[in-house]
This record gives structure tokens, C-alpha cells and sequence, in this order.
């Protein structure tokens, strides 16, 4: 998605950027300051995986390549946390603010450009001094109704009026023009309505065989479980049992369908396509410490992914070949629960039950 906003972007005259950028990331705030910096830039770009000292910004927009704008994209991701429990808009924001500082210029705006993820709640245009830059929120809804302004423009050149329709119909094709229901989305949800009980049902044959275990996995339900549950921001199908591992206090085993894991929870090393899963997972700091640790003695397969009220440890397989007979995903699931937990999964608990003491 960056990369598609950011070469059509690149593409149009100077005046049609200048009304792209002020109509969709400039704040209300810094009408004046858009004006003067405007008024005096011969040129306007927009870069993506712009590398800094402390991270990597989705798109950056330069006005005479002096970054003014930091977007940060998230189509349904959540914001992600540093290890000091930061979120990553007020590094970037601090950064930006640094970079303007040091070029004497004044706008400076953090924006974060979302379809279904939240803005946190101190993200407004207000508060600059906590951001380093001026929050800014835009929608990709906002975006796609610019592209089509765009392709309906007389004036502009046939061949950007044309990316501009392919670009929308993109948009609109990937369900981010509009964050509302349209027709076929209720549509789909009579048909779910029918076919999730049979999914709730599935996934229950996997989390009675994890009461059946033994070890750690207690038998029976228990309050804090959950059979399955539906996540369509994360984009995530999944189960979760919590352990009974003293002293650990909040490991708990997870199970699912993650849908293109890498763009669900921006991260590079995730597999793109579509996935089943299995995972370790904890709660608190301590745990979340003795993991990360214990995570360096796997194999590539496994993944360590932290944020700021968990961490875990995953391991991923595509989804096309554990559905290739739906109606043996159960079995599927349970026979490769049973190969990692003698494999990974008892080893990785009896550690982190060791170390706890330590």
C-alpha cells in the first residue's frame, strides 16, 4: 500500500501534490506553516522505508528533501511498542522534530494513515509537545476519495488520470475506501453467521486435545481460555489454554489461522501468505524477559514477537495445504500440536520454569 500511494504520488505535477498533501496530511494547526513552507520548496517527494538511526519510516514526504512529513501505515496492525514501552509514533515524531530543528524549519507532522487500527488516544493535533510533531490521523478512506478527485480531473494528463483509476479501483478492490459495511459485507456476515459455529466447532476438537495432554495443560475449561475467537483487525482465527507451570504465571499455548501474518503485524521475517500457527505466549514483565532469552535457542521456524503487554514465540505453516481437506484441519492441527510439544514446547516450559528462580 506505502508503495502504491508513494509512486503515484511521485507521478504528479508539482500543483497536484501540493493539493494532494494539503487536503489529506496537513493539520488544521499548521495551515500558516504550510503556507511558508510551500511557498518556498521547488520540489515535493515521497520516499518509503525511509532508514533512521532508530527505526525505518513506512513514507516520508521532503519538501527540497528536507523531511517534513512521517506517515506512519497501518492498515488494521496495532501501533507497535519500543522496549521502554514507547510507541513507535513518538520516536518518529521526536526524530522528525530534531530534523526540523536542526534545518530551521517549523512544520514538522506526524501522521498516521489507518483504515481499521485506533489511533491512541493522546494522538491529536494538540499535542505536539508529547508527539514532537503534530499528530495528524488520515484514514485510507480519505486517500482513495483523493485518487478519485484525481482521476476525475479534466485537467490533469490522460495517463495519470488512468493510474489514478487503477489506483482506486485497487483501493477499492482491497476494501479501503470506506471503514463502513457495504452490502456484501452483510452478506458475508449471514453467511458466517451459518458457517461459524461449524469453525466453532473445529476448533474446540483442538482445544479439548490440549485438556487431554497432560503436563501443564490442565484438564477442563478454564475461565481465562478462550476455544476461539474471532480477531478481524489482526486478521487472526485463534484459541489460546493457559498453562499451569509454577512458578510461571501467565504462559498460556495459542492456536489459529493468521492471515498473511508479515502485513497483519508488520513485520518483515513473517510469512506473507496466509498461515496456521502454534505458539507460546506470556504476560508479564518477568516472563516476557525469561522468553526473549530463551528464544535465541530455536530455529528459524520460531519466531519471537514482543509487545507491550505480551511476547511469544510462533511458529508458522501455510494454510493451503492444512485446508486442502477441510474436514481433516482438526486433525491436522492436533497432529502438529503433538509433534511440537514433545519437539519445542515441553522443553521451552520446563526452561523458563527453571530460570524463573534465577
Amino acid at each position: 500500500m506505502s508503495e502504491c500511494l508513494a509512486d503515484f504520488f511521485n507521478r504528479l505535477p508539482h500543483e497536484a501534490k501540493v493539493s494532494f498533501v494539503q487536503e489529506t496530511f496537513v493539520p488544521s494547526v499548521c495551515a500558516s506553516e504550510w503556507r511558508s513552507s510551500i511557498s518556498d520548496a521547488a520540489t515535493i517527494h515521497m520516499k518509503t522505508q525511509y532508514q533512521i538511526p532508530n527505526g525505518r519510516l513506512d513514507i516520508v514526504i521532503l519538501l527540497d528533501n528536507q523531511p517534513t512529513f512521517v506517515i506512519e501505515n497501518k492498515v488494521g496492525a496495532p501501533i507497535g511498542k519500543r522496549s521502554n514501552n514507547i510507541d513507535q509514533l513518538r520516536v518518529y515524531g521526536d526524530w522528525l522534530k530534531q530534523m526540523a530543528v536542526r534545518s530551521g524549519q517549523k512544520l514538522a507532522v506526524l501522521c498516521l494513515l489507518t483504515h481499521v487500527t485506533s489511533p491512541p488516544e493522546t494522538f491529536k493535533e494538540d499535542q505536539r509537545d508529547l508527539y514532537g510533531s503534530t499528530p495528524k490521523v488520515v484514514r485510507w478512506s480519505q486517500i482513495a476519495a483523493e485518487v478519485q478527485a484525481i482521476a476525475r480531473e479534466g485537467g490533469l494528463p490522460l495517463d495519470i488520470r488512468t493510474i489514478a483509476r487503477e489506483f482506486h479501483l485497487f483501493l477499492l478492490e482491497q476494501n479501503m475506501t470506506t471503514e463502513f459495511a457495504r452490502f456484501e459485507d452483510f452478506a458475508a456476515a449471514i453467511v458466517y453467521v451459518r458457517s461459524g459455529s461449524r469453525i466453532s466447532h473445529t476448533f474446540e476438537k483442538i482445544y479439548d486435545h490440549l485438556s487431554e495432554l497432560g503436563g501443564p495443560f490442565v484438564k477442563g475449561f478454564s475461565k481465562d481460555d478462550a476455544i476461539v475467537d474471532f480477531d478481524s483487525e489482526g486478521s487472526v482465527i485463534h484459541g489460546w489454554k493457559y498453562l499451569s507451570a509454577a512458578p510461571l504465571k501467565s504462559a498460556y499455548f495459542a492456536y489459529g489461522i493468521n492471515l498473511q501474518p508479515r502485513r497483519s503485524l508488520s513485520i518483515d521475517s513473517l510469512p506473507d501468505e496466509d498461515s496456521i500457527f502454534l505458539a507460546v505466549g506470556v504476560e508479564t514483565k518477568k516472563e516476557m524477559q525469561l522468553l526473549e532469552a530463551r528464544s535465541k535457542d530455536f530455529g528459524q521456524d520460531w519466531h519471537y514477537l514482543s509487545f507491550s503487554d505480551y511476547s511469544l514465540i510462533v511458529t508458522f505453516r501455510p494454510l493451503h495445504a492444512a485446508l486442502s481437506q477441510p474436514e481433516e484441519f482438526a486433525g491436522t492441527m492436533i497432529a502438529w500440536i503433538d509433534q511440537s510439544y514433545a519437539a519445542v514446547v515441553a522443553k521451552l516450559i520446563q526452561s523458563l520454569q527453571k530460570q524463573y528462580g534465577v
